[in-house]
């Protein structure tokens, strides 16, 4: 069994691959450019573009189960790949953005559904992640918050149940290493639903000061997300924004009904990463 992973360079993959290697299974990293890949000396690193088919074959050969982040410029070229290879699972880091009623028209949304309807189409076992906001987006705010600065948040009253990183983790590796969660969709959060202003507060709580949050116009915000989110997505997040529930309060999608133990709340991911508020 050779677990290949995608994403090594983001949180998520990256986490999952050195757990993965550190309980003992033989875990194979992906990257467009394995030279900056900073991973443990015994992982072998090999290139994969995923939109580049000519790196396919040689990333998967001997690879029975792939954790995939989403892309769909060669999803079909990769799949098709994957079975000669005789990959038995893949399973998707995907978003619940595609369950929006404009998911069709959604760059964010239809980006993760192009692959999603891809593999689901393909002969392989597929399991499907979709988790909503991670707790990780706050670090777009960190910057003014230690420069003393208000935090601007477009739609601040809209309500998530952002999702500790470390949790997608446990259910992508619970998928990855038996058929518990073979062929299944998973929509995922954490155990609590909070507006990015109950975020600001969690912060200013732990920092031991107040945290003012302003909220910009929607070309403000555009302009502000255009730093750090890739040009084409950037209307499609804020209409993402705009279409959570402004009223919700039961926190339903967290992993502790999949893993059996309680999911990481956001105070618990702020308070292991104060540091880079400070």
């Amino acid at each position: 069994m050779t677990i290949l992973i995608t994403g090594v360079r983001g949180g998520i993959g990256a986490g999952l691959l050195r757990r993965l290697h550190t309980s003992g299974h033989d875990v194979r990293a992906a990257s467009r450019v394995p030279a900056k890949s900073d991973l443990p000396a015994a992982v072998r690193v090999v290139e994969l573009d995923l939109a580049d088919p000519s790196t396919f074959a040689p990333a998967l050969a001997g690879v029975t189960d792939v954790f995939l982040y989403a892309e769909p410029a060669g999803i079909e070229a990769l799949l098709a790949a994957a079975v000669t290879a005789r990959v038995r699972r893949v399973v998707l880091l995907s978003s619940d953005s595609v369950t929006l009623p404009t998911a069709e028209r959604n760059a964010l949304a239809r980006h993760h559904l192009l692959v999603e309807r891809a593999l689901l189409a393909a002969p392989l076992t597929a399991t499907l992640l979709r988790p909503g906001g991670f707790a990780t987006m706050t670090l777009g705010w960190a910057e003014s918050i230690r420069a003393g600065r208000p935090v601007e948040q477009a739609y601040p009253h809209a309500r998530l149940d952002p999702i500790h990183p470390e949790d997608i983790a446990d259910v992508a590796e619970l998928a990855l290493t038996t058929d518990t969660l073979d062929g299944e969709t998973i929509s995922l959060g954490g155990p609590q639903v909070l507006s990015f202003g109950d975020q600001v507060q969690t912060l200013g709580e732990l920092l031991e000061r107040r945290i003012e949050l302003r909220e910009p116009t929607r070309e403000q915000a555009a302009e502000q997300l255009r730093g750090h989110v890739p040009a084409p997505l950037v209307e499609a997040v804020l209409d993402y924004w705009s279409q959570l529930p402004g009223k919700q309060t039961e926190a339903a999608r967290s992993v502790e009904r999949i893993t059996g133990r309680p999911g990481r709340t956001f105070r618990q991911w702020a308070t292991e990463h104060l540091a880079m508020f400070r």
